[in-house]
């Protein structure tokens, strides 16, 4: 089978085309982008079609992906309505000076089961390291207010310089609800750890040591989801990268098995896809 695309047996939204950092000759720092697009139109309003990193910035110079700086604003292109006169509009919003987007890519994944594509982001803050945070459309009919909000986050880790890596959205627990994989700390705690949202929050009903998807100045998150007819496994090497594994919830912990040997974090790859 292929690696998965699916959880809870909606469809995912994956994003269209490889999350691309421009550097363009010429072109000004304060103009890069890293931006992602979703498939459309859709049946669901209002509806993001595009979410683009912007406001490039060093002010949190932790450099953890490389080439890739932190981002201060997020610009998300939605379709609003249909048939009225201005049926798109672009959200746009800031963070505060101290708060940073430490991410490759927005992501758009189906958080709360709806089939409407949230935006999955990393947020760090100048003395609290990283969280995760879900981003979504304000619903139709809602009182006046910003068009984009942030729909729920984990706890910040606690510590400047502190990051994680998200992994995945799926139905890990089987019981139709769906689940976010990351690995907090990943060259450092390198702690797997899987959350489910509770209102405004994110919260841990799982995690496993051991592991990790991220080497320190990679401007990718290596490794990622696949089902092979069992249900989803989360692929991720061991903590010195020599080999790779498959970790499936049962219970509430996680059972792992080797997969090999990986000879570069972007070979972690070719373990996504199931054996023949």
């Amino acid at each position: 089978m292929n690696t998965i695309r699916k959880a809870g047996g909606l469809a995912l939204l994956a994003v269209v085309g490889l999350a691309l950092f421009v550097a363009a000759a010429g072109m000004s720092r304060a103009q890069e982008r890293i931006s992602v697009m979703a498939e459309g139109p859709a049946a669901f309003h209002p509806w993001p079609l595009r979410a683009t990193l912007g406001g490039p910035t060093d002010r949190y110079p932790h450099n953890v992906l490389g080439s890739i700086p932190g981002f201060g604003e997020l610009f998300v292109e939605a379709e609003i309505c249909r048939d009225c006169p201005e049926p798109r509009r672009v959200a746009h919003l800031t963070l505060p000076e101290f708060r940073v987007f430490e991410d490759v890519a927005p992501r758009f994944w189906d958080v709360t089961g709806d089939g409407r594509p949230e935006i999955v982001l990393v947020e760090s803050d100048a003395q609290l390291g990283a969280r995760l945070t879900v981003w979504a459309l304000r619903p139709r009919g809602a009182q006046a207010g910003h068009l984009i909000r942030r729909l729920a986050a984990t706890e910040f880790i606690g510590t400047r310089f502190r990051w994680l890596a998200p992994v995945g959205v799926a139905d890990f627990t089987g019981d139709g609800q769906l689940e976010i994989a990351y690995v907090e700390t990943p060259h450092l705690g390198r702690t797997l750890r899987l959350v489910r949202r509770q209102s405004d929050r994110l919260i841990e009903i799982a995690s496993h040591r051991g592991v990790t998807n991220h080497r320190i100045g990679d401007p990718f998150i290596a490794g990622g989801l696949r089902d092979c007819g069992a249900g989803p496994e989360i692929i991720l090497a061991r903590a010195d990268w020599s080999r790779a594994v498959a970790l499936q919830l049962q219970g509430d912990r996680f059972a792992e098995a080797d997969l090999g040997r990986i000879d570069r974090p972007e070979g972690l790859a070719a373990h996504l896809n199931c054996p023949p």
